[in-house]
């Protein structure tokens, strides 16, 4: 956010918009007067250049790799690999049966209705996603500490460690209705 206001307000300078006006204890410079007063070396001028323009290159790439980090991976975990504390021996899971099995225990929980899941990485550093439905009356803060609480705890007991990331989609539905039963209240007026 810095940055960008940053830019706003050189770029207005350098288009004039600011011309003579004070912002933030300085003043813009006039049209015909230059943004930065060099001595005009040419050494000067050129390691200034320089030294922005790999800025400007170093930063262009931090940020492709911060836009390339937000961006939701669609693959899935490939198998996890499991090897026992005394290296006898490793176990091949499938991250299917790991992510029906983390639904199963999350459903458990009260006022879950439903729950999806979706695990990313690798066994050392698993990222989960879940999907859970909720009840309308549900307590969500309660909800979410349980789920992230059940999980947690069966990622250690099960990997040794707990996961990486874990994101958590709550869907809140009304509390179904029996569509099948009609009341009536009866009248009080007799005829």
């Amino acid at each position: 956010m810095i940055l960008v206001l940053g830019a706003g307000v050189t770029a207005a300078i350098g288009l004039g918009l600011l011309e003579g006006r004070t912002v933030a204890g300085i003043r813009a410079p006039e049209r015909d007067q230059p943004i930065l007063n060099l001595n005009h070396e040419p050494a000067t001028t050129t390691t200034i250049a320089a030294v922005l323009v790999i800025a400007g290159i170093i930063i262009g790439i931090l940020c492709v790799l911060w836009l390339l980090a937000q961006v939701p991976r669609k693959h899935g975990a490939s198998d996890l690999k499991l090897q026992d504390p005394d290296n006898r021996g490793l176990t091949v899971l499938k991250p299917g049966l790991l992510e029906d099995a983390i639904s199963d225990r999350v459903e458990e929980l009260e006022d879950v209705t439903g729950a999806t899941t979706i695990i990313r990485g690798s066994s050392r550093a698993p990222d989960i996603t879940v999907r859970i439905t909720t009840t309308s009356h549900a307590d969500l803060p309660r909800v979410i500490a349980d789920v992230e609480h059940r999980i947690t705890n069966d990622l250690n007991l099960t990997l040794g460690r707990g996961p990486a990331s874990l994101g958590i989609a709550i869907e809140v539905k009304a509390d179904p209705k029996n569509d099948d039963t009609v009341t009536f209240q009866p009248s009080s007026a007799h005829t």
